[in-house]
């Protein structure tokens, strides 16, 4: 139940912020993300069912995809400004950390590799201190 609600709500927060794009807008999506992405890490650590543990893999993914697409779609529209492109340029790489940790979560859940459990946390965590370094340069 937790879990649909918080499904809902970052569902609804996301479809709500990509009515005006700008990087402050962007960055906050990324960080709903990025929360999402820790609610399913402690999902997997907690030993949650996997069925529902692979339908909000599914989410995220399909987020990180649009996020991405909104992004390379905006990065046009800043071609004077190349602070606004640096900004969406970083926030390229944290998704990309994001989908990696995606990839690396599934091969555990395939693999029953703990290593790679290790590497989609270590990949989690790379992309939070990346957004968190592009948080404090706004």
């Amino acid at each position: 139940m937790y879990k649909k609600i918080l499904c809902m709500a970052t569902a609804f927060m996301l479809c709500t912020n990509i009515a005006f794009a700008n990087p402050k807008q962007s960055i906050n999506d990324v960080e709903t993300i990025s929360n999402s992405l820790n609610t399913i890490y402690l999902a997997v650590l907690q030993g949650k069912d996997i069925n529902s543990i692979k339908k909000d893999i599914t989410f995220i993914q399909s987020e990180l995809n649009r996020e991405r697409d909104e992004i390379l779609h905006e990065i046009p529209n800043y071609e004077s400004k190349e602070k606004q492109k640096s900004i969406y340029f970083s926030l390229l790489s944290v998704l990309n950390h994001y989908q990696i940790s995606i990839l690396e979560l599934e091969d555990y859940h395939k693999t029953n590799n703990h290593q790679s459990l290790i590497s989609a946390i270590s990949e989690l965590n790379n992309g939070n201190l990346m957004l968190g370094t592009i948080k404090s340069k706004l």
